[in-house]
């Protein structure tokens, strides 16, 4: 009995021990460049905040530093701090996914089963933005701020194609398109943008003087590699306008999903295995392999000051310290 006893540890210790060494080994730092290591420890952890999601998306830190991300296909909205983790912050959320605060800090999402993009305000959220030549809006997925107040968004067919992340309904803009609504003319402008096919995460250089479009048409048949898995850069122009189109990066694993850009212009991409890094020059910096499909990313401070990457990857969240000053 004691030797069978024995031996029923020895296995168990021994299992527990491959599935460490795995763990291990499915996330951990690729650095291409030196320049890299500037951003992010070599031997970094990444620290696993919740796993109980069906597919996560959207984070954004609030104000109180707190996090806020969406659980898209739970229709639900979850918020995680420090101090109690995660809790249900919003649910119906309407199928929300990308989330952005407002030069006044309030909170912005776009909504895949409202077709719109909405702002919660004192408590309630309102519909801003839900249509383009009278015409419903596809399924908003990742929406930005300017330096004046204008709203930029992506507009893909992801969510309205898929029952598992919005109401359904009739696809009724030609195409899928990103857009930017004017805070002073309330009036919606299509971005010229032909080399994206199926527009997805949006960011903007420092400067403001770059947009970066992901496109995810690969999303649609992750098999066919002629389709679309790149980063699109665009010179803004004083009108706002878009010129200067050109392939900023390629994503080789998967597509590029949620993007963002650090203060120092680099900038970072979901991949179809962890977070891609690139230099504002489109060079491929590190990697941080997580093993499967990241959805998105959001920049943030813990309670100290400290620079924290949070990261959305299938059902889970991470957080990952890095020395980015924030």
């Amino acid at each position: 009995m004691q030797k069978t006893l024995f031996n029923i540890i020895i296995c168990w210790l021994y299992c527990f021990t491959l599935h460490a060494n795995a763990a291990d080994t499915a996330t951990h730092i690729i650095v291409h460049d030196s320049a890299f290591l500037n951003l992010i420890e070599k031997n970094v952890k990444p620290i696993i905040l919740y796993t109980n999601g069906i597919w996560l998306e959207g984070p954004q830190v609030l104000p109180d530093k707190s996090l806020i991300f969406s659980d898209v296909k739970a229709n639900m909205v979850l918020r995680y701090d420090e101090h109690n983790g995660v809790s249900v912050w919003l649910k119906p959320s309407h199928f929300q996914n990308g989330h952005t605060l407002d030069n006044n800090k309030q909170l912005l999402a776009a909504s895949h089963g409202k077709r719109s993009i909405d702002r919660l305000e004192n408590g309630e959220w309102k519909t801003i933005i839900e249509s383009y030549n009278g015409k419903k809006f596809n399924s908003p997925n990742d929406v930005i701020v300017d330096k004046d107040g204008d709203i930029w968004f992506s507009d893909p067919n992801f969510g309205i194609k898929n029952k598992q992340e919005s109401y359904g309904g009739e696809i009724e803009q030609d195409g899928e398109y990103s857009y930017r609504y004017s805070k002073d003319s309330k009036k919606v402008v299509r971005l010229h943008t032909p080399l994206v096919k199926a527009p997805n995460g949006l960011a903007f250089s420092p400067d403001e003087k770059t947009l970066y479009i992901a496109d995810a048409q690969k999303a649609y048949n992750s098999k066919d590699s002629t389709l679309h898995h790149h980063i699109v850069s665009y010179t803004i122009n004083n009108d706002k306008s878009l010129s200067n189109e050109k392939i900023f990066a390629v994503i080789e694993s998967g597509f590029p999903d949620g993007i963002k850009v650090d203060p120092l212009g680099n900038v970072w991409s979901s991949s179809g295995n962890g977070i891609s890094i690139f230099s504002p020059q489109g060079k491929l910096l590190g990697e941080i392999i997580l093993g499967h499909v990241a959805g998105n990313l959001a920049f943030g401070k813990d309670k100290k000051g400290n620079s924290i990457l949070y990261i959305t990857a299938n059902n889970t969240l991470y957080k990952i310290p890095i020395k980015i000053a924030l």
